[in-house]
């Protein structure tokens, strides 16, 4: 693979009922090896939308918002600064408990 750069500006949202996101590295525009991707996301409920689960391994990074990520059954106060690990197969949401929107910046890498 050859090294690159991108910028979120120019990147199309994926759009949820609980947030957005856009998936930035491990993409056609700027492609990865081994699985590994990262992206950023907003989250803007007040409740936990749908869990998510997938079959890799997930980083979050919380840079921006005050809320409360589930993961695994258990939940975390977050806001910037905190970094959660998800396991592969782990159920995990994220909601915001202030005004703002909660942003993380995630990567995601094989199990």
């Amino acid at each position: 693979m050859s090294p690159g750069a991108i910028s979120e500006e120019v990147v199309s949202r994926d759009t949820y009922p609980d947030r957005w996101s856009k998936d930035l590295v491990g993409t056609s525009r700027l492609p990865t090896t081994s699985g590994f991707s990262l992206g950023v996301a907003e989250y803007h409920t007040l409740e936990f939308g749908a869990v998510q689960i997938h079959d890799d391994q997930e980083a979050v990074y919380i840079v921006q918002g005050i809320g409360e990520a589930l993961v695994g059954g258990e939940v975390y106060a977050v806001r910037p600064g905190v970094a959660l690990y998800v396991p592969s197969g782990t159920k995990h949401a994220l909601r915001r408990t202030a005004t703002e929107p909660v942003k993380v910046v995630y990567a995601h890498g094989p199990a």
